[in-house]
């Protein structure tokens, strides 16, 4: 039976969750993916672990925070001065990601990490930044 190398375009389904056991994301009971192995679509170390894997396997795979999203970057962590943010987010709670410029005009998301009467904490960094995935029955349905 052939095995997947890179390059190679495949249809999978998996469930990724935290190391707490609560889901981030699944496909069962939705359409499988179709991914092309090495492309970059999903996280490289979960993209790898597929190579050599063949049609109807299914495996487990855990990552360290440094193989997947990569550690927290204090430096995209900021407070800002509430009066700051703009009007469409009169409405800002804890948890909201809203877009904002940085200091050179781009486009940043962000999530709101604390709020205060005057103070805005947004943490820039990829909201599964630090933290460890576990990629449960990933099954290789079809080499494509």
């Amino acid at each position: 039976m052939r095995k997947v190398q890179n390059g190679d375009r495949v249809r999978i389904h998996f469930t990724c969750s935290f190391d707490d056991g609560s889901e981030v994301v699944s496909t069962v009971d939705e359409e499988p993916l179709d991914l092309t192995v090495g492309e970059g679509k999903l996280i490289e170390c979960f993209e790898q672990s597929l190579v050599g894997m063949t049609e109807g396997q299914k495996k487990n795979v855990h990552l360290q925070p440094n193989q997947a999203m990569g550690a927290k970057a204090p430096e995209l962590i900021s407070q800002i001065p509430l009066h700051l943010i703009p009007e469409q987010h009169e409405d800002l709670e804890v948890g909201n990601r809203i877009q904002v410029k940085d200091k050179n005009g781009n486009d940043v998301n962000a999530t709101v990490t604390h709020i205060s009467d005057k103070i805005v904490t947004l943490d820039a960094n990829h909201p599964l930044a630090g933290e460890a995935l576990t990629f449960v029955d990933i099954e290789l349905i079809k080499v494509i």
